[in-house]
């Protein structure tokens, strides 16, 4: 149930970013936030996600 709730969050998230049709500062940032709350709400490591952020 977690995995999938994943899948589809990170999809949704992915769709949106291909979807945009620009891709400026503003829309990276909301996917990526998007993309990070999956992951922390699917118990990621916090350290792990920071990292993710931090090196987009």
């Amino acid at each position: 149930m977690v995995l999938a709730d994943l899948g589809r969050r990170l999809s949704t998230a992915l769709r949106n970013l291909s979807n945009a049709t620009i891709i400026n500062e503003q829309v990276l940032s909301e996917a990526l936030g998007e993309i990070c709350r999956a992951l922390l709400e699917a118990d990621v490591n916090v350290r792990l996600v920071k990292q993710l952020r931090e090196n987009v």
